[in-house]
């Protein structure tokens, strides 16, 4: 038996000021769902640590570049700071994926670079991708050693270059 309504379950007020238009929406159906019962609450949950992946609309876009502008300097300065620490297991993996997919795509799209796709065309080919993933994996493991090599040719590089 579903549980009584009460005043504040009335109330049209933003979930949590600040917040996103979706994830208000989402809050509102979760509490519409409350009152269906059989369990509802659990229907729409979203764990903390998972995203909602779904492709960006315009007016979206311009907001993000807008956003990444503001922030070239910090992330250019994070970018090398990073470069100069030695990658955790985490880090390679995720470089592993990143070239799996890349491949991936390479093969799909007979060659065909990534800059020289409309977003839609892009947006297809991710979806595929998204498909493949067992496989990526796979790959993405035997990437793992060239990986590790390629970053310590890389920080040999550089330190040669700063020696002499």
């Amino acid at each position: 038996m579903p549980k009584p309504l009460s005043f504040k379950d009335f109330l049209v007020v933003d979930y949590a000021p600040g917040m996103g238009e979706y994830i208000n929406y989402q809050a509102a159906k979760r509490k519409k769902q409350q009152g269906a019962g059989s369990n509802a609450e659990y229907a729409s949950y979203q764990p903390e640590g998972e995203k909602i992946e779904e492709a960006l609309t315009h007016a979206q876009r311009i907001k993000k570049r807008q956003m990444m502008k503001k922030m070239k300097g910090r992330i250019k300065i994070g970018r090398l700071r990073a470069l100069k620490r030695t990658p955790t297991m985490d880090v390679i993996k995720r470089r592993a994926k990143k070239k799996a997919r890349l491949l991936m795509l390479k093969k799909l799209t007979r060659g065909k670079s990534k800059q020289d796709m409309s977003f839609a065309m892009r947006q297809s080919y991710e979806k595929k991708l998204d498909k493949m993933k067992p496989r990526l994996d796979r790959i993405a493991r035997r990437l793992i050693p060239d990986v590790r090599k390629a970053d310590r040719e890389r920080k040999k590089a550089a330190s040669a270059a700063k020696n002499k």
